[in-house]
């Protein structure tokens, strides 16, 4: 149900921590670079989880219902008290103040070394990866997609789809830092600051309904 996986896709996408990422990189030397490669790494991830786990659903036949009943309930089930045991660390990482400081004004950029800069590069891409590991959220909006059963076209346009609304607290910020960098900045000072008192309940709330709704609609159809 393609409804069902977007909106999870959307809870699971609103990450604080990845803006204060982004924000960082985006306030360093070589801040497109850094941030492209971020994405670049988190995206691959992503994608590549998005797709096995489809095709192995698919491919098993598990969502298929007429053949067994209980799995796909089941997953859900499993899936919503994931998500609910995962409320507290998400409690954790949500940044409860504002951590990105001012940018200081360009007077003397010292030069980084190549290896200092590949050593940046190899930082970002890690933490990419960190970013696009997945989250039962993630799983679960993978697992809406599969239960109806779509074609190899259709999955592949929702597992796109989905994999870019994971990361959308990533890709707005670069997209708008590279036509307007001063504003973008700005922007993600205000942006932070307001997580920063905001942002923990934001992502409780939406953790926890998602939780409850997977986990009762598993338990009501395997009743």
């Amino acid at each position: 149900m393609l409804w069902e996986a977007v909106l999870t896709a959307l809870v699971a996408g609103f990450a604080p921590w990845t803006l204060l990422v982004v924000a960082a990189l985006l306030a360093r030397q070589d801040a497109m670079r850094r941030a492209l490669v971020f994405l670049a790494s988190a995206t691959a991830v992503t994608l590549l989880v998005g797709f096995l786990v489809v095709e192995t659903l698919g491919n098993t036949n598990l969502e298929n219902r007429h053949r067994h009943h209980s799995v796909s309930p089941a997953i859900d089930l499993a899936l919503g008290l994931a998500i609910l045991v995962s409320v507290p660390f998400l409690a954790r990482r949500t940044p409860g103040k504002p951590l990105i400081k001012r940018r200081k004004p360009r007077k003397e950029h010292k030069k980084h070394s190549k290896g200092e800069r590949e050593a940046g590069l190899l930082a970002a891409a890690a933490l990419g990866a960190f970013a696009g590991s997945p989250s039962p959220l993630y799983l679960a909006s993978l697992h809406s997609i599969t239960k109806a059963s779509p074609d190899a076209t259709i999955s592949t346009f929702e597992v796109l789809l989905i994999g870019a609304l994971v990361l959308f607290m990533a890709e707005v910020p670069i997209v708008l830092y590279a036509l307007a960098p001063e504003r973008t900045t700005e922007f993600l000072k205000a942006a932070n600051a307001w997580l920063a008192r905001n942002g923990r309940v934001i992502v409780l709330v939406g953790a926890t309904v998602a939780g409850f709704y997977f986990a009762i609609t598993g338990l009501v159809h395997l009743l």
